[in-house]
């Protein structure tokens, strides 16, 4: 602290001398570590990084293998699996059978999504000759006579699960097993299952961390046959690659080209793998650790100049503050920032201290006759706000309420009454810890002013899970997009409006959907609302406090999406907003 002191108080040529010296020093030092860093051998080192980050790919493929087979274990022990296909396997009606296949899709796909395994390329279930798959395209493109092969392996191995390789460079890796019944342990035969593994998603995760090596390919070898090849070869230099690697790792020459190979065995599987890359890229790493010396000088240029113009930013940090406290005191902003409790002793110092009691002699002046006005002023106003009582709007409702009861008038008693719990819940201040459980006690008030208005021109339900009512929620989220409903889908139809509230969680997203018939929205109508191609008018201002106060609220990744869907049994066009918020529990107080 008191170097710093003696260097503040310098005159500034000395402090200018100091800068240049201190570069110079800089300069020479790094002239040092970069003749020290190039005289090391490189070649050696950059191999055995090589090896041991090819290496590790190994084991995160044998990690998401046995992944997978995790998820197969849980798709035989699922319940509703079980129950479906036994049903489905003793039934002699249609109707009955295609009801539980799919029950048993939908489960396939739920595992395909909770799961979000990019090593699955789709997951199908075989009865007979029925087949329930998440991607019957994709199966489909599978010869009959392999998928006959694969159903005798899974049968024949009596509910073993099986990894079959033999058409891997063809049609992928598969993993097969025969479902049996659990319960009563009759395991009695309920179908056969049988997943396609996606080994290009599963070796580009695996190869991400050698992102350094933009020509790395990958092969894989069960009991010396090719079982996969991300192209980079053919079928046959494939297998001419794994004749000639020698050891662990060698330069293998196929084709005019020279490839850096590293082989291994992946666990618990038994697959010998092979990585290559480039041998010209490795050449270029050693190459640049020759040139390493000048990039370091270059550095040190860099270093020095940034050390220098940050030790004259703080040399002239105070003049900088100086100016802006003047900008600010020109401008009519008189609280600047507070006086050091020490000014330094040199001419910075000296212009401080008498702006600063400048500034202190005109602020009196001001708090003893401006500030004084302005606090009555506000005073006044305060005063004049505070006579809106809200109580008093809810008294009026409940006397209307009242008097609507007397006369026996049951829908103005149920309008007043919802309208004064939604002015209660409107004007209240409990926005911060606002839960979709209150949010949806707006929509039903709201709903129900909106019924005795339309009668059955609107039809509205609601289905979220009690799991999802706690979480938090910015208030008046829906209540505006039920209203946009009503005025697009109802009030410019004679039609009957049909809106429905529904939920889902994905990927650790609350996904919240508004759809109603009679109305749709324009393609791609919330980016034009956002870059001004359309110009918000009467509820596009809503729309987008909506979606700008979630994005405050939880981030830009979240949101309001609007589209439009064709509803399924009418075939209508329905307008969809969703709302996109992040999957956290209300936090409850715990005791001290």
């Amino acid at each position: 602290m008191k170097k710093m002191g003696r260097i503040q108080s310098m005159s500034l040529k000395y402090k200018i001398l100091t800068v240049i010296l201190t570069g110079f020093l800089v300069l020479f030092l790094a002239g040092i570590v970069s003749l020290n860093f190039v005289s090391n051998s490189y070649e050696k080192k950059l191999y055995n990084s090589i090896a041991a980050t090819l290496t590790d790919s190994a084991l995160e493929i044998s990690d998401q293998l046995q992944y997978i087979d995790t998820i197969v274990d849980s798709i035989l022990a699922n319940q509703t699996i079980q129950g479906s296909l036994d049903r489905s396997g003793k039934s002699t009606q249609n109707s009955e059978k295609q009801l539980c296949f799919n029950q048993v899709y939908s489960t396939l796909c739920d595992y395909f999504f909770i799961f979000n395994s990019d090593a699955i390329s789709y997951i199908s279930v075989l009865q007979g000759n029925d087949v329930i798959s998440t991607s019957n395209r994709k199966f489909q493109t599978v010869p009959e006579s392999v998928r006959s092969k694969l159903l005798k392996t899974a049968i024949d191995n009596q509910g073993a699960t099986v990894t079959v390789t033999d058409y891997g460079p063809d049609y992928g890796i598969f993993i097969v097993k025969e479902l049996r019944k659990i319960e009563g342990l009759s395991l009695d035969s309920l179908g056969v299952l049988i997943i396609n593994i996606d080994m290009d998603a599963i070796i580009s995760a695996a190869t991400a961390a050698s992102a350094e090596f933009e020509d790395i390919s990958y092969y894989l070898y069960d009991d010396n046959s090719l079982i996969f090849n991300d192209s980079a070869l053919s079928r046959e230099d494939s297998d001419q690659l794994y004749k000639e690697l020698k050891g662990d790792y060698d330069v293998v020459s196929l084709k005019n080209e020279k490839l850096f190979a590293v082989s291994g065995l992946i666990p618990t599987y038994g697959w010998n793998y092979i990585c290559t890359v480039s041998y010209t890229s490795i050449y270029q790493a050693i190459t640049l650790s020759s040139q390493s010396f000048f990039l370091i000088m270059i550095l040190a240029v860099i270093i020095v100049g940034i050390f220098s113009t940050k030790l004259v930013f703080a040399l002239f940090r105070h003049f900088d503050r100086l100016i802006e406290n003047m900008k600010q005191f020109g401008e009519g902003r008189y609280e600047i920032n507070a006086a050091p409790k020490e000014y330094q002793q040199d001419e910075i110092g000296l212009l401080y201290k008498n702006f600063d009691t400048m500034v202190e002699k005109i602020n009196t002046l001001i708090n003893e006759n401006y500030v004084n006005e302005l606090l009555k002023k506000e005073a006044q106003i305060k005063a004049m706000e505070s006579q809106m009582d809200p109580h008093f709007l809810y008294n009026t409702l409940d006397s209307i309420n009242w008097r609507a009861r007397m006369i026996k008038s049951e829908e103005i008693s149920q309008i007043t009454t919802a309208l004064g719990n939604l002015l209660r819940l409107s004007l209240g201040n409990n926005s911060k810890d606002f839960t979709l459980r209150q949010e949806l006690t707006i929509v039903d008030n709201y709903i129900i002013i909106q019924k005795i208005r339309y009668q059955k021109r609107l039809d509205f339900s609601v289905e979220i899970p009690d799991s999802l009512l706690d979480i938090p929620i910015p208030k008046f989220t829906l209540q505006p997009l039920l209203e946009n409903a009503i005025r697009y889908g109802l009030e410019e139809s004679s039609e009957t409006c049909y809106i429905t509230i529904t939920s889902h969680i994905k990927d650790n997203t609350v996904i919240l959907k508004i759809m109603n018939t009679g109305s749709a929205f324009e393609e791609n109508f919330m980016e034009k609302l956002l870059d001004g191609e359309i110009q918000p008018h009467g509820f596009g201002i809503g729309i987008l406090n909506i979606h700008k106060r979630i994005q405050m609220t939880y981030g830009s990744e979240y949101g309001l999406h609007l589209y439009t869907i064709e509803d399924e049994e009418t075939y209508e066009e329905c307008a969809a907003a969703e709302i996109h918020i992040p999957y956290t529990q209300k936090e409850e107080n715990k005791p001290c």
